[in-house]
């Protein structure tokens, strides 16, 4: 806590009832002459509401605040899983320093490592459930460990959301927010800790053994994800296509995802084949559900080279739809490293808007995460998006191809979260900030 030392030295008797935070700090007996207001330790012998603490600094003229006693370290975090070097995404957003706010080592102020998950809905080609640096962070049922969402149109629906795709598209992304941390083994995710990996197996292969799905599987698939309990919902897909679209189940599908209180993460999309990205205007090119990303809550990513912070070549774009950039590629057409489906050695690189998205869905959940753990309330999509593109480092090589040039940065979000969320609590003030929060 902050006394006025000037308050101390001019009132040396007042009583407990009187001072009772100077009293419980010993502060009377720790006043150094030359400071006019000096910090204080003080430890809880119980506990305490925010109601409570605001009464007792009330009642002590010389309070001026009371704000948690944060512990402090000359490194960022380190992690023993083999294959972390390879994942240069996660410098590329300082997350080994924020990890320090999100998760800190005196659980004060952030997340700590174990606890209520935040549940994260992968919408994709499946995920490899069994991954070793993957299984204990997959969400689970009582029938299987998520859902195939294509069976739905079958007798019997399949619980089993097995990767289907040839490169392991929704395994990758799967473990690029959520892969185990310190298991001395592979990589971490971009949360790594008190992420739920949700898998919803959303593509099937049609008669000509192509992958693909439709709105109706969207839908269903915006369905169960709420319905289920999940937090953000990560969609590492898209339809592509020349002049103006729409797709009404698909916009149904966000808007009733929205309003039970999901965030949404979305991607402008990849050019095909060595081409660059292009334009995403609504009008000679379309992107769905990209250009959700209107709506307060949705998120619509673009991705940025971590070698460079150039726009990736392959990353369509859009000042009005692309609201922020992330690492989607290391260079050119070299991609991030994560996991893999074991039949697919389990590692591996893969670039894309696909990849930079969930590095935005992972800091959505470390948002949710940080604020419900402090606040006991969670912040309703558009207040996370407000916070991650607020917090957003403002990028000239992006800036004509994102909005307002956005490069997701998590050190800088998690000072922002900080910065609008404080712990301090001063006099009269009973009540935190709780800007966009929802029970």
């Amino acid at each position: 806590m902050i006394l006025d030392n000037e308050c101390l030295q001019n009132k040396p008797d007042r009583s407990p009832t009187e001072a009772p935070l100077s009293h419980a700090a010993g502060a009377k007996n720790e006043v150094f002459p030359l400071l006019k207001r000096q910090a204080y330790e003080w430890v809880l012998d119980k506990e305490y509401t925010d109601q409570e603490i605001s009464a007792l600094a009330d009642a002590d003229a010389c309070v001026i605040g009371v704000s948690w006693n944060r512990d402090y370290k000359l490194q960022a975090t380190l992690f023993n899983d083999s294959g972390v070097s390879y994942q240069a995404h996660l410098s590329a957003v300082r997350a080994g320093e924020a990890y320090d706010y999100f998760y800190p080592a005196n659980n004060v102020g952030g997340m700590r490592p174990q606890g209520t998950p935040v549940i994260i809905a992968v919408v994709d080609t499946g995920v490899d459930w069994q991954h070793p640096d993957i299984k204990s962070n997959i969400w689970a049922h009582s029938q299987g460990y998520g859902i195939d969402i294509p069976s739905l149109d079958t007798n019997l629906v399949d619980y089993n959301p097995f990767d289907v795709s040839e490169i392991g598209h929704g395994t990758h992304v799967a473990g690029m927010i959520g892969a185990v941390a310190n298991n001395s083994m592979g990589t971490i995710g971009a949360m790594p800790w008190r992420a739920r990996i949700m898998a919803i197996k959303l593509f099937k292969r049609d008669s000509s053994g192509e992958l693909s799905t439709t709105s109706q599987y969207f839908y269903n698939a915006m369905q169960y994800a709420y319905l289920n309990g999940a937090q953000v919902v990560n969609l590492s897909l898209g339809s592509i296509s020349t002049g103006a679209t729409s797709d009404s189940l698909a916009s149904a599908g966000v808007d009733e995802a929205l309003k039970r209180g999901l965030v949404v993460v979305t991607v402008m999309g990849n050019s095909e084949g060595s081409a660059n990205g292009q334009e995403i205007n609504g009008t000679t090119l379309s992107s769905i559900p990209g250009q959700y990303s209107t709506q307060a809550g949705v998120i619509g990513v673009g991705s940025f080279d971590t070698m460079t912070g150039q726009k990736s070549y392959f990353s369509h774009y859009s000042k009005t739809f692309g609201e922020i950039a992330a690492p989607g590629a290391e260079q050119g057409a070299t991609g991030l490293y994560s996991t893999l489906p074991t039949a697919l050695n389990s590692y591996g690189r893969l670039a894309g808007t696909s990849q930079a998205a969930p590095l935005v869905a992972a800091a959505a959940g470390m948002t949710i995460g940080m604020i419900r753990e402090s606040y006991g309330v969670s912040p309703s999509p558009a207040e996370v998006e407000r916070l991650i593109l607020a917090s957003a480092l403002k990028s000239s090589p992006l800036a004509n191809f994102f909005k307002d040039g956005n490069r997701l940065d998590f050190l800088s979000l998690a000072q922002k979260i900080m910065a609008d969320y404080p712990l301090t609590k001063t006099s009269s003030s009973a009540n935190l900030s709780s800007n966009g929060c929802t029970r």
